[in-house]
């Protein structure tokens, strides 16, 4: 069997999941340039006397209805909760998370930590995103995404104790130097190199690698032992974590974590916490839009739609000229509507991912005992990250994600590890588990967790959906399609899904289309 370009990215995505696909999908030149939008340039007036219905209270149904008022249009927008944002949602003092199943959490943290339920960061090249930031007044602080204070551990790597990122990164970097430099000395890639380029590869390999005569040996890249400082005693650097081991405990997650294209320096938080900026439109397109207002029944046609809803327990319909249809599919799949038979069997193509994190609140003995200020700790274990908060950084209280993960494998739709756990406290005793071997004796100082599993959150039903998988071709492709004039958007009709600059892109698209059927 041929290894095909489609083969070969469902593979690498087996082995490294999703920012692993996407970044081999963009080095093959599979998808557009990051950033790429098709947000038409419309006078002031393009759509006076049109009405457009918008369907969910997003980044995407907010971005789409900014937009389309700009050009004149007159919108409304349904949000079936009583909050913009839609999975852009921060949980803090005072909230509420409420599960399909009836569990409810109040959350009670002081001193205004919060979580970011769903997105937590944005790259610098999500330059649209940033852009209606500032638009808005949305005020931004670097989000520090990666820490080599951070820790790693795996049982096999350093008899199980946690060791600091750099050593981890650094040593195998000395030791792969070693090895390609070794290679290029033996003569062994004398048909790819010239003799000039081989001297040039040594020059090049002894810096990469901090090598000592071709030898790695160990670096101060890498950390000391006993730390640099004044008077006649000197530093002692890390003995060089053993390669075997290294390799045995396949840390690569962590080790290439920012090397996906949106994991990559600088990176950006809204000060307070994502909610900033739906709230920040939300303020902007004011009684625009109108909460607690599910939508029960959509009937579309060529020349208008009717959106059926309930508010306050009242049911209401709503006519327009156009609608942008931006509820997520899993909740799109259990709505009454008249579309096609193809775009109703398209609501289930793609598989929803079952995401989830666990939050607490603790002081930040992160900080204080471990030096760690901000980005992530990696751990072989049934919870596999750690997370520290960026925001108020040397203050006394901070809320810790220690879990961030799928709870199903979105090809087999087996559950994970985590997932096939049986009870929410057992989730939180394995949350606990992996602070206490990266951190041990500090588990105890965590308290009151929060518990997001987006499959049981309504009116989300899951976190996103999954359109890199080959099964979601055919599905994408039909929902890109207008029904009449109902058009589709959401971060699962972009390449950049599960981002809130999808979103916004996929607005800014569902807008080109719009404008596309009034030029006829």
């Amino acid at each position: 069997m041929s290894l095909t370009r489609r083969i070969f990215v469902q593979r690498i995505a087996q082995l490294g999941g999703y920012s692993a696909a996407y970044s081999t999908m963009q080095v093959l030149g599979l998808l557009p340039a990051v950033g790429q939008s098709t947000l038409p340039k419309l006078g002031a007036d393009f759509g006076k006397g049109k009405k457009v219905v918008i369907l969910g209270g997003g980044i995407a149904g907010l971005v789409a209805a900014y937009e389309l008022r700009k050009a004149g249009f007159t919108c409304t927008v349904l949000e079936a909760r009583h909050r913009p944002g839609g999975r852009s949602w921060s949980v803090r003092a005072g909230s509420t998370v409420e599960f399909t199943d009836g569990t409810v959490q109040y959350c009670d943290w002081q001193d205004g930590g919060y979580l970011n339920a769903g997105p937590a960061r944005i790259p610098s090249h999500h330059t649209y995103l940033l852009d209606y930031c500032q638009e808005l007044g949305v005020p931004l602080e670097v989000e520090v995404n990666v820490s080599r204070s951070a820790l790693m551990q795996a049982d096999v790597l350093n008899a199980g104790k946690p060791v600091e990122q750099r050593q981890v990164l650094h040593d195998t970097r000395g030791y792969l130097a070693e090895l390609l430099s070794k290679a290029v000395s033996a003569h062994a890639l004398d048909a790819e190199l010239s003799a000039d380029d081989q001297a040039k590869m040594l020059n090049f390999l002894n810096g990469f690698g901090d090598l000592n005569g071709g030898k790695y040996e160990g670096t101060t890249r890498a950390g000391f032992v006993v730390p640099r400082g004044a008077g006649p005693a000197k530093q002692v650097l890390h003995q060089p974590l053993k390669l075997s081991e290294l390799l045995a405990a396949d840390l690569s997650k962590g080790e290439f974590y920012e090397e996906a294209i949106d994991w990559q320096v600088t990176m950006f938080q809204p000060i307070g916490g994502m909610d900033r900026i739906p709230y920040g439109f939300a303020k902007s397109l004011g009684e625009i839009v109108k909460y607690d207002c599910p939508v029960t029944e959509i009937t579309t046609g060529e020349k208008s739609v009717t959106v059926a809803y309930t508010k306050a327990g009242t049911p209401q319909t709503l006519t327009a000229d156009f609608c942008v249809c931006t509820m997520p599919i899993s909740v799109l799949a259990k709505t009454k509507n008249n579309f096609s038979a193809e775009t109703q069997a398209a609501f289930t193509g793609m598989p929803m991912t079952a995401l989830y994190k666990v939050a607490w609140e603790a002081p930040r003995f992160w900080e204080k005992d471990y030096r760690i200020y901000g980005g992530i700790s990696f751990l072989k274990n049934t919870v596999d990250l750690v997370w520290y908060p960026t925001d108020k950084l040397f203050s006394k209280i901070g809320v810790i994600v220690a879990g961030f993960n799928s709870e199903r494998d979105d090809v087999t739709g087996k559950p994970t590890a985590f997932g096939a756990l049986p009870t929410t406290q057992a989730k939180l005793d394995a949350s606990k588990a992996a602070v206490e071997v990266l951190h041990p004796g500090h588990s105890a100082s965590l308290t009151k967790p929060i518990y997001i599993n987006w499959t049981k959150i309504p009116y989300s039903l899951g976190c996103y959906a999954n359109n890199h998988l080959a099964s979601s071709d055919v599905p994408y492709a039909q929902l890109d399609k207008p029904q009449g004039r109902t058009l589709f958007a959401g971060d699962y009709l972009s390449h950049l899904v599960g981002w809130q600059e999808g979103a916004a892109l996929s607005a800014h698209h569902a807008i080109e289309r719009i404008a596309l059927q009034m030029k006829g």
